[in-house]
């Protein structure tokens, strides 16, 4: 049973294909949420289909970078999302370097509280609840956000099991960030199109 309803997973890939821990973050979050969105960079039509059979729903894409570091356009594009889509109950994101740095970024621009070395992620009381080491790994303690704002929560590789098989083909859809130097200057453009030969709608 859902706890929330989306959480917004960022899929971080090497290759053309999703690395591990992205798909270990899409599995916990598929037993979590109504709807769980990926959001991601690059060639993401090398991999969207195997993000959709590790749980997500949609697959939203910052598309090429242009060889620039992906902490600032992605925390861009994710909080101008945010304010094109409305927010989700949670972002969960890898504890690797990019992953750090796109949950720092994206918890000063959504003004959002960010909780990272989590190994596990439960839902309590109708929300969810971290699990995360302190001082060193010799306590284990819980944390929950009570905070309106989407918590964001960094979980370490091998927390959660990759299992694929959720039977979703996860659709791409992307997002236009033209100027991410501009911290305050973030502008999303979606086109999403509902079928292969259906409507198209543009809105900025």
């Amino acid at each position: 049973m859902a706890v929330v309803e989306k959480i917004w997973v960022v899929a971080e890939a090497i290759e053309g294909k999703a690395v591990t821990s992205t798909l270990e973050n899409l599995t916990a979050a598929r037993r979590l949420a109504s709807r769980v969105e990926a959001v991601t960079w690059g060639a993401a039509s090398t991999f969207a289909a195997e993000l959709g059979d590790h749980g997500a729903d949609t697959v939203f894409s910052a598309g090429e970078l242009g060889g620039a570091l992906p902490g600032v356009p992605v925390a861009a594009a994710i909080a101008a999302l945010a304010e094109w889509s409305g927010p989700p109950a949670a972002v969960l994101l890898s504890q690797t370097y990019d992953g750090r740095d796109i949950g720092g970024r994206l918890s000063a621009r959504l003004d959002a509280p960010v909780l990272t070395n989590v190994f596990d992620l439960t839902g309590e009381g109708g929300g969810l609840v971290a699990h995360l080491s302190i001082f060193g790994g010799t306590e284990l303690v819980k944390a929950r956000f009570t905070s309106d704002k989407p918590g964001i929560f960094v979980a370490r590789p091998k927390s959660f099991v990759a299992e694929g098989g959720a039977g979703s083909a996860a659709q791409i859809v992307p997002i236009d960030v033209p100027d991410t130097g501009a911290l305050n200057g973030a502008r999303i453009v979606c086109r999403h199109v509902e079928a292969r030969n259906g409507p198209k709608l543009d809105e900025a």
